[in-house]
């Protein structure tokens, strides 16, 4: 097949100047989000075809030209039978539940969560950027440190629940912090600052409250970090009792209108009711004094189903291809997901409780480590398809099996390392969104880093469920 042509590249974007985001040094920049897609597109657009140092002009990678890029295909050629037993998914379904509402369980925050807030998260001002070319400035610094509020961390504590979407953030501001906007491989999306977004409905633990009052610092399984107060409403014992004691559904659409939201797939609320024409859930709104109520909201067949729902090749096919093309954007940053948020969110409705970030997931099913180059091929062949992830430092996908004697994989990939002018690995061809590829995307590609496949990187073979529920 023959790739398509690489357009010209167009002139560098440059983010606007500090002093256009207006008086806020708190708030979001007006307008910021549609130019962050801007670059994003044009990183996409240019980036699959531009040198990255050496002579190739070709795209970031056949692999997504020429290998069908809807699950259902490798779906067909696997089993239809329940790829785990009925009693192993229940398990794993009780579990997620329980790990789930784990922060209303508390009763104090974190031991430890305090020296967390002190050291900003391992955040400082240097080196950071706080757009495409500029420092961070330390007076910025300086009052989001003190709108953290850690002298009065502890005392507004208590138990909470997200109203929508909404990022948590390792610092209480909506405001970019990147750490080299001049490499390839960073610049937005990789806004530091973006620690994972929640959607609503999500349990947390409140810690603390910002100076100004306009942020929460909160705990829940997924990270701990700083919420947007609109965002967050107060539970109190009755709420929690009844709420925890439905049956829980979970999103199988992204863009699902459920109140005020669009909710995404696998987000988790509780069971109101079913019918023939759809399900109803639960969705939490807020009462005048910042307290969480609970509304019934219905909606349509097949946007979300009751947990577990069955795992076989076909059910995880059809809602992974609901993510299929969705652009990469890191920690969740503006609605989009990453390489763990993609196989976390989609095996939330299967019952399996996938932690947040690529390296804990390394721990999440029965693991096979240790392996030889010349053993990885084998064993990934020998390993159930649609139910195993691959992980490599920094990146985790989702095996589908063989096709036509290759190994794919599905995953959300940000791009593939290439030399770059002096030699080193600092290029990047990026792919930019959620592909199905080979183990070994971009091998034809000759500025390509080594070791630069994914089966020459892989670490880990993970079979989920999780250790003792399978």
């Amino acid at each position: 097949m023959t790739p398509p042509a690489c357009p010209p590249a167009p002139a560098p974007v440059r983010f606007p100047a500090r002093a256009a985001w207006g008086p806020s040094a708190l708030g979001r920049p007006p307008a910021l989000p549609s130019l962050r897609f801007l670059v994003l597109a044009l990183s996409l657009l240019v980036c699959a075809c531009a040198k990255s140092g050496g002579d190739y002009t070709g795209p970031a990678c056949l692999d997504v030209i020429t290998l069908p890029q809807d699950l259902s295909v490798y779906a067909g050629a696997a089993s239809a039978r329940p790829l785990v037993a009925h009693e192993a998914q229940t398990a794993a379904a009780a579990r997620q539940k329980e790990i789930f509402y784990g922060p209303w369980r508390r009763t104090r925050p974190t031991p430890g969560l305090r020296a967390q807030l002190r050291g900003d998260f391992n955040m400082r001002p240097e080196p950071g950027y706080i757009d495409g070319h500029s420092r961070f400035p330390a007076e910025l610094w300086r009052e989001l440190k003190e709108n953290g509020n850690e002298p009065a961390f502890g005392q507004n504590a208590g138990p909470g629940i997200t109203l929508r979407d909404t990022d948590m953030r390792a610092m209480p501001s909506a405001r970019p912090y990147y750490l080299r906007p001049d490499l390839p491989g960073e610049g937005y999306p990789f806004d530091y600052f973006q620690l994972t977004s929640l959607p609503p409905g999500t349990p947390i633990y409140i810690s603390n409250v910002s100076r100004d009052g306009a942020w929460m610092l909160a705990e829940c399984p997924a990270a701990s970090g700083w919420l947007p107060t609109k965002d967050v409403a107060r539970v109190d014992e009755p709420f929690m009792r009844e709420w925890q004691s439905l049956p829980l559904a979970a999103v199988l659409r992204d863009k699902t209108r459920i109140g005020e939201s669009e909710v995404g797939i696998g987000a988790l609320l509780p069971i109101a009711g079913e019918r023939e024409a759809g399900i109803s859930l639960y969705y939490p709104v807020t009462s005048g004094e910042g307290k969480a109520e609970k509304v019934r909201r219905a909606l349509p067949a097949g946007a979300a189903a009751p947990v577990p729902l069955r795992l076989d090749a076909a059910n995880v096919a059809r809602i992974g291809n609901g993510m299929t093309g969705q652009a990469y954007t890191w920690g969740g940053l503006d609605g989009g997901r990453d390489c763990s948020a993609l196989t976390r969110d989609l095996f939330a409705p299967f019952g399996i409780w996938l932690p947040r970030n690529s390296a804990s997931q390394a721990g999440a099913g029965n693991s096979i480590a240790g392996l030889s180059a010349g053993q990885k091929k084998e064993a990934i062949r020998s390993a159930p398809p649609f139910r195993t992830l691959l992980w490599l430092r920094g990146h985790i996908a989702l095996y589908l099996g063989e096709y036509r004697g290759r190994g794919l994989i599905f995953h959300n990939i940000w791009g593939l390392r290439t030399k770059d002018a002096s030699g080193g690995c600092e290029g990047r061809a990026v792919i930019g969104r959620a592909v199905v590829t080979s183990l070994e995307p971009g091998l034809e590609r000759p500025d390509l880093c080594p070791p630069g496949t994914i089966l020459e990187r892989m670490e880990k073979i993970l079979i989920l469920p999780a250790p003792g529920q399978d």
